[in-house]
């Protein structure tokens, strides 16, 4: 089991045990177009943002290390070469110490969410997706012991969906609880995508297209 508070109040208990009732956990579909690897089907790494001739120094705690969240998957389309779009959806595990609901010291566990989407994504056994996670967002929400809490103590969920459908899922670490993800309190907006942040040229043919926003007349 990897670590993670535990303590929330009553009633955030009772949605917790609606969300898991509502929301079961999932196999890998039959025929599924998108298989996550085995072995290393999501690794985590802290990576530096380069200076690009900015005045501040990088941020105001003085580190600009970011986590690096990639999934290695295979896509068998269904028909032809290429598979329309497929969205991965994460969950990073976390601890807020400052949130009213936890105890001093203690906090609550949380869920850093979000998700990356992908356009046209060829037929192919060695493919990858990434997003990242701010300095600022490592330093607000790990255990006390740093960044590094990320990678000791948090786990990681990936979910693939096509066509609004769950198809696979993995664990960066094995879990007894297949869904010990749900009842963490879930912290949006805080998950960037290759081209919101300083790796936007990082690796260019390693990852398939993003799908953009959609156009507006």
């Amino acid at each position: 089991m990897s670590f993670r508070a535990t303590t929330l109040r009553r009633h955030h208990l009772v949605v917790i045990l609606a969300g898991l009732i509502s929301v079961p956990a999932f196999a890998q579909v039959a025929n599924s177009p998108v298989i996550f690897a085995n072995t290393d089907g999501v690794t985590t790494s802290f990576v530096q943002a380069q200076n690009m001739g900015g005045s501040s120094g990088g941020s105001a705690r003085g580190d600009n290390q970011w986590m690096k969240v990639e999934f290695h998957y295979a896509v068998t389309p269904a028909v032809g070469d290429y598979l329309d779009a497929v969205t991965f959806k994460v969950w990073i595990e976390g601890r807020d110490l400052l949130d009213p609901q936890g105890q001093p010291g203690k906090g609550i566990a949380v869920a850093i969410t979000g998700s990356v989407s992908y356009v046209n994504v060829p037929k192919g056994k060695d493919l990858y997706g990434v997003v990242y996670i701010h300095p600022s967002t490592l330093g607000r929400y790990n255990a006390g012991g740093g960044s590094s809490d990320f990678d000791r103590k948090f786990n990681i969920h990936v979910e693939a969906d096509v066509d609004g459908k769950p198809v696979d899922n993995i664990d960066k670490r094995k879990e007894q609880d297949l869904v010990w993800f749900q009842p963490l309190k879930p912290v949006p907006g805080l998950v960037f995508l290759q081209n919101q942040c300083p790796f936007i040229s990082s690796d260019p043919d390693r990852y398939p297209a993003l799908k953009l926003p959609a156009a507006q007349n």
